[in-house]
Order: structure tokens, then sequence, then C-alpha cells
């Protein structure tokens, strides 16, 4: 028998894999899902339906990538690679919780106003993210489904040569995936956690160059190796970090938030004025979003002080002026809650722990608040009309007393003054309260000492002091008025008379008691504060409130946008059984000008209908309008069951996705010449269709604006009706550009390059086709 070759009798040694991509979109599941539930897990409670959800997209994605033929044209190549790119971008989006309404061109500067927002807050939040901000979650949440997009177009991208994708770049995608939840809120297991990912990202790498045989062994080794790492890392794990992440990070927190001093001061204003965003506010109807109440008034000025007893909330406020609001910090740090009217509840969830003070105020403990954080809070802003507030109650409750009362500078004679308890003379400043508007009495001296008040003395210290004019005045007012309500209007409408709006009045020893018959100039502080002191010198409850006013309301958003020019005091005034009602007597021309106008509205300077207010804002998001704030106030639902379904049928068009581009780009009409067709497809692609009946004659009206951009259309007419007339310029083609491109927004521009290039395509066909007609010829 003849020999037998040797390598037909050995058993067939194991071959490489045939198609290596499979084992990479095996491992790619594996290490996106294990990345993808690590970065859910940065929002409370996670978002894990969410980034499997992106993880079943890009996997479809992949899968598409892979089935690309290798002989397949490199055109074609690109064409389906780009679809699929651009419907890995879309999804990653949508199952962040962008609205879909925001993917199309109309709704990008709004898209990118939000995202600017969330990102620009991320590095200042507390990971997990709890807070109420919208565009903060979807911002988390798309950055983990980006980086899955990402991940998968890099590690399957078809290639012409050298198999598909590149591993490697995926590889850095798929750790930063899993590596930045690590670094901002650690793992509960972090040793064990780091050997499965040590293990997840070697069979990324490694397991399509590994032949069948050699499985076993690979996966020993690699077992191997992630256990001694897990044995070895604690021991090595030293005090110091070999890279501080976290001091790394805290740079790129934002720039310090304004702070702000709301006591009075009378003199220049020093508060910031550079329009920079505070707060971004959700509620149903417009408010005065209140920091602090200042009720203590020390002779000089109105400050904060201890808050003042207020049993308001005990009785009973109106249901249909509570509402509950959403309050995100953009800009501000403090340790005031900002509310509105009198703060009922910041309810659970806040990113700060609430206190409440006595005042129907809310402050935080230790740490103030500052950007990123956010809180929902229940208030009470009433808005009584004014025949209401004609008929309230003048039996005023017991704690308003404290809100009837001023310290004056004691002199001349009534420095003589004793205390009949203790002997004592009056100090340099006397406590003088003033009976209730409807209870004719002569204001009285409270004593130091706390035993009684003298009553019939305070208005010889009122005579003695400062105040003396603006006391008379006061009186005078008060007996012309009938209710309490026409007594505050007259005062306001006093205040206001004359005065002109001033960030630099001049400088007076008692400035509130000149404002009115000296200097005649100021700015909210003097104009609230001296109205305030005359409410309570005609025995109505009064107090000075300071946070901001309005703000621009956002129709698209659904928020009001709250910036450093709106920071505001005004007048409170108590009126039974409403509470505490909002007037403000300082001038329109202020930069606050999205305060409530009274004259537009209530006389009480209660809030205006809204669509009213939105026009008064100088200060907030000019090119927003108003809007229906009693519409829905949070973004669209994203969430829930739609999207799965949207996610597997959008998989399955990804093919069909690049036609559609490709289908859009062709000319929407039929024109008898190129130059035609192109100006009819450059109207059509920046969203400017021509109306029934347009000719080319009026359309070169239309652009009347741009004598370069009307010659482009007369071009053309000529160059129709004459084939050797010349055809437009490429000055021409800029103008129309510019023309095309004017109220598009932030991506106008990019839509008018692609609406009318700087060559025309029957420019370009005739230079393409040059070289090869010479070689021809």
């Amino acid at each position: 028998m003849g020999a037998v070759p040797v390598r037909s009798i050995v058993q067939p040694r194991a071959q490489a894999r045939a198609r290596p991509e499979r084992a990479r979109l095996v491992a790619f599941a594996a290490l996106g899902f294990f990345g993808g539930m690590y970065w859910a897990a940065l929002i409370d409670p996670a978002r894990s339906g969410d980034l499997f959800l992106a993880l079943l997209t890009a996997l479809a994605g992949a899968g598409v990538l892979i089935a690309v033929p290798a002989g397949v044209s490199d055109r074609r190549r690109r064409t389906i690679a780009g679809a699929v790119a651009i419907a890995l971008l879309l999804m990653a989006l949508i199952t962040a919780g962008v609205p879909v309404r925001m993917l199309w061109p109309k709704g990008w500067d709004e898209l990118v106003d939000g995202m600017i927002q969330g990102i620009g807050t991320t590095p200042g939040i507390t990971v997990p993210y709890r807070g109420i901000d919208d565009w903060v979650r979807i911002s988390i949440v798309s950055g983990g489904t980006a980086l899955l997009a990402l991940a998968a177009l890099l590690a399957f991208w078809p290639r012409r040569t050298g198999g598909p994708g590149y591993p490697l770049a995926a590889a850095v995608a798929l750790t930063t995936l899993y590596a930045v939840p690590i670094i901002e809120h650690g793992p509960d297991s972090p040793y064990f956690s780091g050997m499965v990912f040590c293990v997840l990202l070697g069979a990324f790498l490694w397991l399509e160059r590994v032949r069948t045989d050699q499985v076993e062994v690979s996966c020993a080794c690699l077992l191997v190796v992630a256990i001694a790492g897990g044995i070895i890392a604690p021991r090595i794990d030293g005090t110091r970090p070999w890279f501080d992440y976290e001091s790394f990070a805290e740079n790129l927190e934002p720039n310090k938030a304004e702070a702000f001093s709301w006591t009075h001061s009378y003199g220049p204003l020093k508060w910031p004025r550079d329009g920079r965003e505070m707060l971004r506010i959700k509620a149903k109807s417009s408010s005065y979003w209140k920091a602090v109440n200042l009720d203590d008034f020390d002779g000089v000025r109105w400050r904060q002080g201890a808050p003042a007893r207020d049993d308001q909330l005990a009785e009973r406020p109106n249901p249909r002026w509570v509402q509950q609001i959403e309050v995100i910090d953009r800009g501000l740090r403090t340790t005031q809650f900002v509310g509105a009217g009198e703060t009922q509840q910041i309810l659970p969830g806040a990113s700060r722990a609430p206190f409440p003070q006595p005042d129907g105020t809310y402050v935080t403990g230790a740490k103030p608040l500052r950007p990123g954080d956010s809180y929902q809070a229940t208030v009470y802003f009433p808005r009584p009309s004014d025949s209401q507030l004609r008929r309230a109650s003048t039996h005023y409750p017991a704690f308003t007393d404290d809100f009837l009362q001023m310290r004056v500078p004691v002199r001349g004679a009534s420095r003589n003054l004793v205390d009949q308890t203790t002997g004592k003379l009056l100090g340099p400043d006397a406590l003088i309260r003033f009976s209730p508007y409807a209870v004719d009495g002569e204001p009285g001296v409270v004593w130091p000492s706390g035993f009684g008040i003298a009553v019939g003395e305070g208005t010889q210290v009122l005579n003695d002091s400062p105040y003396r004019q603006l006391w008379a005045l006061t009186q005078q007012i008060k007996a012309q008025s009938h209710t309490p309500f026409d007594f505050v209007q007259a005062v306001q409408e006093r205040v206001k008379s004359d005065a002109v709006y001033d960030e630099s009045p001049p400088a007076r020893p008692f400035p509130l008691a000149s404002f009115l018959f000296d200097t005649r100039a100021g700015y909210c502080q003097q104009f609230s504060g001296v109205m305030a002191l005359m409410l309570r010198m005609g025995g109505v409850p009064a107090r000075v409130a300071s946070g901001f006013s309005p703000g621009s309301y956002n129709s698209t958003r659904k928020d009001w946008v709250v910036r450093d020019t709106d920071a505001h005091s005004w007048v409170e005034a108590y009126f039974k059984p409403y509470g505490w009602v909002t007037f403000d007597p300082t001038p329109a021309a202020s930069p606050a000008n999205s305060q409530l106008d009274d004259g537009s509205g209530s006389a009480n300077g209660g809030p205006v209908p809204v669509p009213n207010l939105g026009t008064l804002g100088q200060s907030g998001d000019r090119p927003f309008a108003a809007g229906d704030p009693g519409a829905d106030i949070a973004l669209q639902d994203n969430g829930g069951g739609w999207k799965l379904p949207v996610g597997i049928g959008l998989a399955a068009l990804l093919v069909s996705i690049g036609g559609v581009v490709m289908w859009r780009r062709r000319a929407p009409f039929v024109a008898s010449a190129p130059d035609l067709a192109e100006l009819e497809r450059a109207l059509h692609r920046s969203g400017r269709d021509p109306v029934p009946g347009m000719t080319l004659a009026r359309l070169e009206n239309v652009l009347g604006g741009s004598d370069a951009a009307a010659a482009y259309v007369r071009a053309v007419r000529d160059r129709r009706f004459r084939a050797a007339a010349p055809g437009p310029t490429s000055g021409q083609r800029r103008a129309l550009r510019r023309q095309l491109a004017a109220g598009l927004g932030m991506l106008g521009m990019l839509r008018a390059w692609w609406a009318l290039p700087p060559v025309s395509l029957a420019a370009l066909k005739t230079r393409l086709r040059r070289p090869y007609t010479q070689k021809r010829s």
C-alpha cells in the first residue's frame, strides 16, 4: 500500500472566522449594554429603557453597515453609510427625549438653545441628577445615546479595504460611556465592575481575531488577567489619586454665579446688569418672583432683619390663586428659595434642603442654591379685582401690627420724652406704631422697655423728624380717600407723579424723606420704599418685597426667562381676606420692564393678560413672542411606549433614508431652463416656495431690498428669453444667498448655502466635461 499524505490523515486545523464583524457585533452589544446601564444611572430615576432602546438602534444600524456588499461602488457605500449615520443621530436625540418637532429646521434654534442650556449646567449639578430641568436630563441622556451611535459607526463603518470599521476608535467611545459615570458617581463594587469591563473590552477588541480552537484558552487568559487586576487594584489604591479628576471636573463648572444683596441702599445701583440668565421658571401664570421680604424700616432704609411673623397661610387662601411652579437656577447664588407671593411649600425632591421662615419664605441650610439646582414650590399669589379690593375688610388680623410701624430718628423736643416705666429718655430713634386705616387714633411710641405704647406722642416724634413733610402728605391723601384701596391707588399715583427713573440718584442723608419733595429721581428701591412707608403711615399694612419681575415668556418652551436685569423691588399691601397683594410704583421705563403694568390691567398692580405682558419684556429672550402660559407648561412627553415602535420602524427603514435624502435634493419643479430651475430649487430648499401666480418680474420687486439679489432674478429672466444673455454673476449669487438666509435663525446661512451653492450645477457639469471634450478633440 502506498504512502498516505500526512495532511490527509491529520485533523483539519481550525480556521479563522470568515465574518469577524459578527463576533465584534456580539461583543459590541455586551459592552454597550454594560456601559449604557451605568450611564442611565446618572439620572434618578435611571433612564435604562432609553439607553437600551438606543443600543437596539445602534445594533440595527451596525447590522445595515455589515450587510453592505464588499464590491459595492464607493458612491453607494457612502450613501448608505451616510443614511445610517443620519438615522442614528436622529434616534440618539429622540431616545434622549428631544421632541420630534425640534428635529425639523424650524426647531433647530430651539434645540440648539436648549442643548446649550443643558450642557452648560451639567458641570455644576450633583449626580445622580434628581432635578426638574428637562434640558439637563436630555443633555445627559443624549450624551450616552450619542456615544452608542458613534461607537456603532466607528466599529462597523464600511471601508474599501482592510475590513470593517475602526475598532480601536470605537473602544474609546465605549470606554467613555463607562468611565464618565464611574468618575461622576462611583459604583458600589468598583473592583468587580472594573473586572467585568476589562473582560468585555478585551472581547470587543480581540474576539474576532481568535480562532475557534483558541477561544477557551483566550477566555481563560483574559479572566486570569482580570482577576489579578481585581486583586492588585485595592492594594495600590492609595489616598492620593494618580489623576485628580474631581479637581479637574470642578474647573469645568460654570463661572461664578451672581449674588444679590436685597437690602435697600438708595445709592448708585450696583446690581448686575449683564443680561445674564438667572432663572427659568415654569408657571401657569406670571408673577413677581420673590426672594425676600423687607419688613423692617430702620429710620433710613428697608432691610430684611428678623423675619416678621406672618399668619396669612392660616386663612385658607383662595385655591384659584394657588399654583405649582418649577424653578431652575441658571446663574444665581442665593440662600433664598425664589417663589411668588406666599410660598406655601417647597415640594420634596429639591436639590437643597428647605427651611420655612415666619414670613412665608424658605431658605437653604449652609449650602446655597447655585446654577444647576432646581425645585418645585406651591405658591399663593392673589389676583383680586379692583371691586374686590374696594370691598375688602378693614378689620386686620393681629399679626399685621408688625407691618404698621417704622423707626424714626429722634430730634428736637422729642429727645426729652421719658419712658414712664424705666424713667429713661427716648433713645436715638423711636419705634412708631400707626393705627389701622379704619381706626381713628394718633400714632404711638413703642417704648424700648416693651411695657406699653405712648399714644399721641408718636405725632410729636414724627413732626420733629425728617419725615414730617411725608407724614403730613400721607394724612392729606388719606383724608381724601374712602377705602384702603382708594388710599393705596392715590399713594401709588403720587409716588409716580413727575418722578424720573435714575440708577444714580443724588445722595441724601434720608433718601426716602427727600424723594418726593427734592430729588424726584431714583430706581425701584426709592419708588417701592417710599410707597410702603406712606402706606404704613396711613394705616394699611405694607412691606417691601425684593426679587425679580416676571421676565420674558418663552412661548416655545413655555417658561419664564428671568435675567439679572429683572432684579426688582415692589410693594405688598395686606387686604383681608385675600392676603398680600402686589403693587409696583416703579415707572415702566425701568430696565425691569417686564414688570406687571398696573395701567394696562388691574389698577392694583395685579397681573395683566399674558399676551400683553410679553410685549412689555425688554430684558428677556427677545426672539420669543409671548404665548399662553395657561397651556401645558412641560416639555412634550417623550417617554413611554411609543419610542420602541418608532425605533424599530426607523431601523427597518435605514437603507431607504439615503434615497429619501437624495430625493429631497432634486428640483421640486419642472423648469424650461437650468437657471430658472436653480432659482426655483433655491426658493424651495430655503422654505420660500413661490405663491401661485408669482412671476419673475414680481419676484424681482419682492427682492428690491437688495439690488444685487434683484439683479440675479433679472439675469435669469433675460436669459430665459435670450439664450445669449449672460447668466447671474457670483456677486449676484452671494446677494441672493444672503436674502435667502435672512430670518432663518442660527442655521439660516448653512441652509442658504445648501439652497444656492457658490457654483451652479450647470456650470459645474460644464467644468467637469471640458477636460474630457478637450481630450477627445
